[in-house]
């Protein structure tokens, strides 16, 4: 898609900061991109755990140059989102743990995969209730969109489980998100992006708060064309 904003704010409408771009990601910004996960997630250059460093960044640019978007605050990488192509049976949940499921951050990607899957959606703590993540996420919806694709899925961390009592079980915690009777700070704001909630899936991430819970989020390309080839 090359270096094209596909989003201009106008000066201030970030809350005084200066003007936000979000465009493709670009190999220059790789290291600001494995900075920003570091900030993002309390890891350091040192200890990077499982986030993505800066050779991962540019090895997804060049397997899948389309799917990778980044947003600036003038040479400041403010917020990211890392994609692949898969092949997805909805008959067939996908149950693997996210750091596998992304190929240990080098991605798995199936270059004539009919699914978008989003890896990973990172905004700066300073950034964040600005439009940012949305805004990321518009700009995989036009790719998607563009390759006449089937949809895009994800992964959700059902990140305030921990906020409910003992006695509810994954199961019961999802129905009461779905029927808006809980509030997750991940998996609502999915939803009202317009994805729809699949299955739950066991050990997805060693965090905390979500009890290692995810579930698989589907956003179904209302303009999918089966006559006309995927791109």
């Amino acid at each position: 898609m090359g270096q094209q904003a596909v989003w201009k704010p106008e000066v201030g409408a970030m809350g005084g900061m200066n003007m936000i771009m979000i465009l493709s990601s670009l190999p220059e910004y790789a290291q600001g991109m494995e900075d920003l996960m570091h900030v993002a997630y309390g890891t350091t250059r040192a200890n990077p755990d499982d986030v993505f460093t800066a050779a991962m960044f540019r090895h997804h640019i060049k397997t899948f140059p389309g799917g990778q978007f980044i947003a600036l605050d003038g040479d400041r990488v403010v917020g990211l989102t890392a994609s692949m192509r898969i092949d997805y049976d909805p008959a067939k949940p996908l149950l693997e743990p996210w750091w596998q499921l992304v190929g240990e951050g080098w991605l798995r990607h199936q270059p004539a995969g009919e699914w978008l899957y989003g890896v990973e959606s990172v905004v700066h703590p300073s950034y964040r209730s600005k439009g940012i993540g949305s805004q990321l996420m518009d700009a995989r919806f036009r790719t998607a969109q563009k390759l006449n694709l089937r949809g895009m899925i994800a992964g959700s961390s059902i990140a305030s489980y921990h906020t409910v009592p003992e006695s509810v079980t994954p199961e019961a915690y999802l129905q009461g998100v779905i029927e808006e009777r809980y509030f997750d700070v991940n998996l609502s704001k999915q939803i009202k992006k317009g994805f729809r909630p699949g299955a739950l899936i066991p050990n997805y991430l060693e965090d905390a708060e979500c009890r290692g819970w995810g579930v698989t989020i589907i956003w179904d390309h209302p303009e999918y064309d089966s006559e006309r080839p995927i791109g």
